[in-house]
């Protein structure tokens, strides 16, 4: 497939889109009903229509038409996900309430967090007629008792259209409400891609939409009106009478095509070429089409995107449904895609009208998204209700025929094209030209450097690593979140449906989508799985899937030890770039091989665990603190700058090697406490570590430590359980030795330590003075290691999560002892040697642990971003209905008397705290306000704080500034504030 992509104007990348219309949520479910040809049309009963006011008289009328094009959810808005408050929320119109999810969504579809992009997202859109405020908010006179108009205008102006988007999702590029009529949401597109290409942003979202209201009424046809005779959209048919209105709209994101090519972004359709303009008076009517500037349309965009237009096979047409509309599309297209052209009929058209209705202003936007799809899929859905052609418009003359039944879009060896017309009332027309994604961006997954170079080097020497899958690929670690546990496990279902229906995916991409692309909420699920089918059976199984609620996050502890081996194959070493590099440096250092140094009993578990510790801060742990026991406090020490690494390594391997050189002897695990075997063991043995309160090793003759001991306390013996392995007796390290090790600690000059961690020979955080201190690290050399001691230091002061970062789960063992009930397990990174599990999903699964409590744990690696389900929004009712008919006016509480909301005492004095929850919760939409609830934090603006001031003295006679509600902002502190006034000001009287 040949490009020519540098024959017009830089190109357009289309990486995200969303919209919502009438029998489709979502993106996903608009191309199954177009694929599937589906008519979205509802047919009105007559109960239905008389119950919502349509008189009888009309609603039998011959000319009724008991049809609509019905978008579900109007009412509906999930506030709390935008940072709205209820009021706010009901006081918004539901286009602009609309325009904001499909933002969101757009965003989330092509896999963008806006708030970790430092770029600069631009909005362009536009929206339909200001009925709700009128119909609905300025008809309740409760409402417009307690609501300024101000209040009002910020969620229903045009011109607070886009920028309301832009605030509450933190767009920082160009914020521009676009309104022309019908041909709206495809000149956003235009301004938006124009913008691209001038620089004025790094993406742009841009689209439209329209509501109806009331939408459920029908209408009544009237000769030569816009409105379909018989309630269907039938576009260039032979019975076409017009159209039929719709609700609904929808959004794209935008993008420079070489940078989406960089950023790994998908691309559903590239725009080469774009154009609108104006029909000025060369028509016989304002609302009259003109040919004339409709063609002078199509052909600037064809000459800006550099393309034949026989190249172009597919136009999704404005379409009016009429005769005479429909005829003067077709004339205009022909008159330029005709141009020269000897062939007739090569070119399908179509509209998105015939399935959806028309949506004024969001219907180019539709209709540009339905064409990308088709672009994407290489498929061309049928134009519905199409049986004959409209004579007038000659069609077998013409390029174009109708497509009417779903179509394969081969091009053979050339790139599919297409090109949208949307035409505007006032005749501002736009024509923008389409082309399939290029190869390039098909496989822009971006090159993981790093990890290629891992792999090549050791791709010999680690085929058939632990941490891979049979089919070589690593897991995955895939994270959904949402603001209730409802919202989560549904956003996990939907995952699991998708990639049940997506079998060929690509998992790493998934995974990079989900961390990179997605906001992170308080309620957390994650997976580690193989391939996609594994992910599904994660998801949909609560044994595997991990959940939590990321309310208090707990402090991160890494623990690292000194004798468990590593794994001899390490798959994280293959699989993570940074361990592999923090590997290397460490055998760089001592002159041996990677593989070499993994083998090596103690060396390789300093190795590990220092590399392991690197692991967790690339991907953005932060521990509050650190403990080693025993040679593990060298690596604790590395990390916070006490040791340069090579000066670590080499005083870790001389450490090991002077024990090495005195006696061993049998070792046992004794359940009492050091005071209580101070005066029970023999001399020849010897306490060699605490592991917890009553938990100790002790090393010893077997002879006297098997026959039992018994506490003198409670005359009860005392559990011992001898280990496998015997220990150093650390009684035996001559003054040689230590002398040696001391001096080797004053020739490498240890430094302060720049973090905190805590000593496993005092139990305490280590000081300046400890670590710089030889004498320090010889006591470690011959006394007893206090790592139980050290754990209760650290839960001293609240919970916390431990998490051991060398083989094994020793350390987590021990800490689990001390860990309160309710606490966070504590994990572990590794698998010890020779068990089952493999080291990267142990790991991954850690880290999934630690997401969902709430750490920022965010994988690295790169892929590319592909669409997902988007976030399963939680739509509850806000909406103002209007005031019945012939309602009395409402009532006005004077001041002094007890108003909604206080409590009637019986006495002229009202319950202050009661009267302000109850102005608050008229202002904010709240139903339950608490004592300690916070103005602002439950959704109080300055602009609302106004509001709220006016009430108070209407309905308490106090006069208050802005600095009290600032200084007293909890409704206790103001009602104390005010009661204060209230005396004060019945003193003076």
């Amino acid at each position: 497939m040949t490009d020519d992509l540098d024959d017009g104007a830089e190109p357009i990348a289309v990486i995200g889109m969303a919209c919502r219309v009438p029998g489709a949520a979502d993106l996903s479910r608009f191309w199954d009903n177009l694929a599937a040809g589906r008519d979205a049309r509802t047919e009105l009963s007559r109960e239905h229509l008389l119950q919502a006011g349509v008189p009888a008289t009309e609603v039998d009328d011959p000319d009724f038409v008991p049809a609509a094009y019905l978008l579900d959810d109007v009412e509906n808005f999930d506030a709390g996900l935008f940072g709205l408050t209820p009021r706010e929320a009901a006081l918004a119109d539901p286009q602009h309430r609309l325009f904001l999810e499909l933002c969101h969504a757009a965003l989330e579809n092509a896999g963008w967090d806006p708030a970790r992009f430092t770029g600069d997202i631009g909005v362009y859109g536009g929206r339909g007629m200001e009925n709700y405020r009128w119909r609905n908010i300025h008809a309740n006179q409760a409402i417009m008792a307690v609501t300024d108009h101000t209040t009002i205008g910020n969620g229903n102006h045009a011109d607070t259209f886009t920028t309301l988007a832009s605030y509450h999702l933190n767009l920082r590029g160009p914020s521009v409400g676009v309104y022309t009529a019908c041909s709206t949401s495809l000149v956003a597109v235009h301004l938006a891609a124009e913008a691209l290409r001038a620089g004025e942003c790094d993406k742009a979202l841009a689209g439209g939409v329209s509501i109806e209201l009331p939408a459920d009424r029908g209408y009544l046809h009237r000769e030569g009106a816009a409105d379909a005779a018989d309630g269907y959209c039938r576009p260039f048919d032979a019975a076409a009478t017009g159209v039929v209105a719709g609700s609904g709209g929808g959004v794209v994101l935008l993008k420079r095509l070489s940078d989406a090519v960089a950023h790994g972004d998908h691309v559903y359709a590239l725009i080469l070429g774009n154009a609108v303009n104006n029909d000025g008076a060369a028509k016989v009517g304002f609302t009259a089409s003109g040919v004339a500037g409709q063609a002078a349309a199509i052909a600037n965009a064809l000459a800006t995107a550099g393309v034949d237009p026989r190249t172009v096979t597919y136009v999704e047409a404005s379409a009016t449904g009429s005769p005479l509309g429909d005829a003067i599309e077709v004339e205009a297209l022909t008159s330029v895609y005709g141009r020269g052209q000897g062939d007739r009929q090569w070119c399908a058209l179509g509209s998105v009208k015939s399935n959806i209705g028309h949506l004024s202003q969001g219907a180019g936007i539709v209709g540009l998204i339905k064409t990308a799809l088709a672009l994407d899929h290489g498929l061309i859905p049928a134009s519905l209700g199409y049986t004959a052609p409209n004579p007038a418009l000659d069609l077998a003359a013409t390029p174009f025929y109708v497509n009417a039944t779903l179509a394969t879009w081969d091009t053979g060896t050339a790139p599919r094209r297409a090109a949208v017309s949307s035409f505007g009332i006032g005749g501002t027309n736009a024509h923008v030209v389409l082309q399939q994604a290029p190869p390039a961006a098909a496989a822009s997954r971006p090159v993981q450097a790093a990890q290629a170079a891992s792999g090549a080097r050791h791709a010999a020497e680690t085929t058939g690593s632990l941490g891979r899958t049979a089919a070589g690929r690593f897991p995955q670690l895939l994270v959904v979140s949402a603001r209730s546990a409802a919202a989560r496990d549904l956003a996990a279902a939907r995952l699991a449906d998708h990639l049940a229906a997506h079998g060929a995916a690509d998992l790493a991409d998934v995974a990079h989508t989900l961390r990179v692309g997605r906001a992170e909420h308080p309620y957390r699920a994650a997976v580690v799985a193989a391939d996609p089918a594994d992910a599904v059976a994660a998801l949909r199984d609560p044994r595997r899937r991990i959940t939590a609620a990321a309310e208090t996050v707990p402090r991160v502890v890494l623990l690292f030890g000194d004798q468990a081996a590593a794994p001899a194959d390490s798959g994280l070493y293959t699989a993570e770039p940074v361990f592999a590099a923090a590997v290397d440096e460490c055998a760089t250092a001592l002159g041996r091989d990677a593989r070499d140094l993994l083998v090596d009993q103690v060396l390789s578990c300093f190795a590990v665990g220092y590399a392991a510790a690197r692991l967790w801060q690339s991907w953005g742990l932060r521990p509050s603190t650190m403990l080693g026991h025993g040679l593990g406090e060298y690596v604790a020490a590395t990390l916070a700058g006490v040791f340069a690494l090579p000066d670590a390594l080499r005083l870790a391997a001389l450490h090991a090697r002077l024990l090495t050189q005195v006696p061993v002897a049998p070792t046992f695990t004794v359940s009492a406490s050091p005071q209580t075997l101070a005066g029970l063991l023999p001399r020849e043995a010897a306490v060699v570590a605490v592991h917890g309160p009553a938990t100790c090793l002790v090393s010893g003759p077997p002879d006297v430590l098997e026959q039992g001991l018994t506490d003198p306390a409670t005359g009860k013996p005392i559990p011992v359980r001898r280990l496998r392995a015997d220990q150093p007796l650390r009684a035996a390290v001559t003054d040689a030795m230590a002398a040696e090790l001391a001096a080797a600690v004053t020739a490498v000059r240890p430094s302060a330590p720049l973090t905190a961690y805590l000593s496993s020979r005092t139990g305490q955080p280590a000081t300046a003075a400890q670590a710089q201190d030889p004498g320090h690290w010889v006591a470690l050399l011959r006394e007893p290691v206090q790592f139980g001691p050290a754990i209760h230091t650290v839960l001293a002061a609240g919970p916390a999560q431990f998490l051991e970062c060398g083989p094994g789960r020793q350390l987590a063992g021990l800490a689990q002892m001390q860990t309160p009930r309710g606490g966070p397990a504590p994990l572990h990174s590794m698998p010890a040697a020779g068990e089952p599990a493999d080291d990267v999903t142990t790991c991954y699964t850690a880290a999934a642990r630690l997401w969902a409590q709430g750490m920022p744990v965010r994988l690295g690696g790169t892929g590319r971003r592909v669409p997902l389900p988007g976030y399963p929004y939680e739509r509850v009712r806000h909406w103002i209905e209007p005031d019945p008919p012939g309602a009395p006016p409402a009532a006005v509480t004077p001041v002094g008397t007890v108003a909604p909301g206080r409590t009637d005492t019986g006495t002229d004095e009202p319950d202050v705290a009661a009267t302000l929850a109850g102005i608050w919760s008229g202002l904010l939409g709240v139903d339950a306000i608490r004592p300690d609830d916070d103005f602002f934090a439950v959704g109080g603006t300055s602009l609302i704080a106004v509001q709220l001031i006016a009430q108070v003295r209407a309905a308490l006679g106090v006069r208050l500034s802005m600095r009290v509600i600032f200084d007293a902002p909890t409704l206790d502190a103001l009602a104390t504030t005010v009661t204060q006034r209230r005396a004060a000001a019945t003193a003076r009287a």
